[in-house]
């Protein structure tokens, strides 16, 4: 297993650097086949996506990895609507909704029933024998 040798910043990078190896030919179909705009803000955003949704996130989820077991941090991708829902308000000036705001408690409420060690609540709640 990589990530028994190496940190989690090293595997994020051999996962990154690999996966834009192999993406190369595609971008260049596409490049070739729409033309290539260079304009400050769309350079802004792609610097943003690699580092903050590729780059960080990958690295804390194989740090997570080394921490708990896989079905505990799959969980947390369920808050990510959260926070690219925060990003798009104060960063776009997108409104959030009523509806959004129903998902997220029911989202965070399923995170936390499930991250719940229930065994350990009912033994300490449970009556000693008469």
């Amino acid at each position: 297993m990589l990530g028994a040798h190496l940190s989690g910043a090293e595997v994020s990078a051999h996962t990154m650097w690999r996966a834009g190896v192999l993406l190369l030919p595609l971008g260049g179909v596409e490049i070739v086949k729409s033309g290539l705009v260079m304009r400050a803000d769309l350079l802004l955003v792609q610097l943003y996506c690699i580092v903050a949704g590729g780059v960080v996130a990958f690295a804390i989820w194989n740090n997570a990895l080394r921490h708990w077991p896989a079905s505990q941090v799959l969980l947390f991708n369920n808050l990510i609507p959260l926070s690219t829902m925060s990003w798009a308000h104060f960063w776009l000036k997108e409104p959030v909704t009523p509806t959004f705001w129903l998902a997220m408690i029911l989202i965070v409420a399923g995170v936390v029933l499930s991250q719940t060690n229930w065994q350990k609540i009912l033994a300490a709640t449970a009556l000693p024998p008469e």
